[in-house]
């Protein structure tokens, strides 16, 4: 049994190291959520994230009145449109930015000029504050309506031609090259030489319609939480500190059954980190790796390294502490006291130590920088 508890405990090494060590072309970056939103399809039907989830879908920014590039992105849509024609599982969502003007029904003589499925590719208006909201603080993206002598017919509105891909679970994802930089959002309206990005997005929405590793059942059965199955690897930790600590409280105050009772029940919480942990990497994330630099580009590089020191440590005493555990709880099963505090002595403080740092891991790479 120990054994067994000990290859375990190795392959949750090995899968934290694969979060940064293992990186090819193929990665798409995880860029965090796209917020939630209630907003107008041109056929009058509300439609919200949730609506979209299980889809891979593409997101691009126009206004009909548009004098700009604004034919050119939905050009470049209307190019998905065919181009992915057989792919069921990928949505073009086209959000006005001019949303006092663009009606439902503008919306829809607008699309019947691409010839836009209304089954693969949706229009949407809605309150403009709520748009402009979710184009600058969940997509990250500029967006300014034009006013004085910068207001003229068809330039009403400034914003970004970027595409923007969003997986199955409501994420933004955009590839990442051999050297661990982030691409960036794709050129929906390329000139003056650049590269034609769509066969890449193509091929990047391809990839996630393929694996469907993000739109997976037991991980959108998680899609409450805030980050999915990280989320709930993270409580997973907290809970088991929780345990952790009442179980030596308890002890310290001789309530011998409280204490059992508490350190079993971090046993088996920590067990069900591990099976969520190996799921969540080589399953959902099918083993490509979860950098710090891609998901907070912007932290100074003091940051960084600290982040990587505390990842490092928790990943050693992660290695470290299970068999620990298990051989701690053996002895103290088995009523040999001597041997169960002596060894406690150095299990408890590891144990402690891996479950608040896999608190603060997950609190690092999700939440102290906003997606970019």
């Amino acid at each position: 049994m120990q054994r067994f508890y000990f290859s375990l405990a190795l392959l949750t090494a090995f899968g934290a190291c694969g979060c940064n060590s293992r990186h090819d072309d193929a990665v798409l970056a995880d860029l965090g959520p796209v917020a939630e939103f209630s907003l107008t399809e041109r056929s009058g039907r509300t439609v919200t994230r949730a609506d979209l989830e299980g889809k891979v879908w593409v997101a691009a920014f126009i206004f009909t009145r548009c004098a700009g590039p604004c034919s050119q992105v939905s050009g470049s849509m209307a190019r998905l449109q065919h181009d992915l024609a057989q792919e069921a599982g990928v949505q073009l969502v086209s959000f006005t930015v001019d949303p006092d003007y663009d009606s439902p029904k503008v919306l829809t003589d607008y699309a019947e000029r691409f010839a836009a499925d209304p089954e693969r590719w949706i229009f949407l208006t809605g309150p403009k504050d709520d748009i402009y909201a979710l184009i600058v603080k969940s997509f990250h993206l500029g967006v300014e309506e034009a006013s004085g002598a910068a207001r003229k017919p068809g330039l009403e509105v400034t914003h970004s031609t970027k595409l923007v891909l969003v997986d199955q679970l409501g994420h933004i994802r955009t590839p990442v090259d051999r050297h661990g930089q982030r691409r960036g959002y794709f050129d929906g309206a390329p000139s003056d030489g650049r590269t034609d990005d769509l066969p890449e997005l193509e091929r990047a929405a391809r990839e996630l319609v393929k694996n469907r590793s993000a739109g997976s059942s037991l991980t959108s059965s998680f899609r409450l939480l805030p980050d999915g199955l990280p989320s709930l690897n993270a409580l997973l930790n907290a809970i088991s500190g929780l345990l952790l600590v009442a179980g030596y409280v308890a002890v310290r105050r001789r309530y011998i059954a409280v204490h059992k009772t508490c350190m079993l029940s971090a046993l088996a919480v920590s067990a069900v980190f591990l099976a969520s942990y190996l799921y969540f990497h080589f399953v959902v994330m099918d083993g490509k790796p979860t950098r710090f630099s891609d998901r907070a580009p912007s932290a100074p590089q003091w940051v960084q390294w600290t982040y990587l020191t505390i990842l490092l440590t928790h990943t050693a005493l992660a290695a470290v502490v299970a068999p620990l555990a298990i051989t701690t709880a053996t002895f103290g099963l088995r009523n040999r006291i001597q041997r169960h505090m002596r060894l406690a002595r150095w299990t408890l403080p590891i144990w402690l130590y891996v479950s608040v740092t896999g608190v603060v891991v997950y609190w690092m790479l999700y939440r102290l920088y906003p997606a970019p």
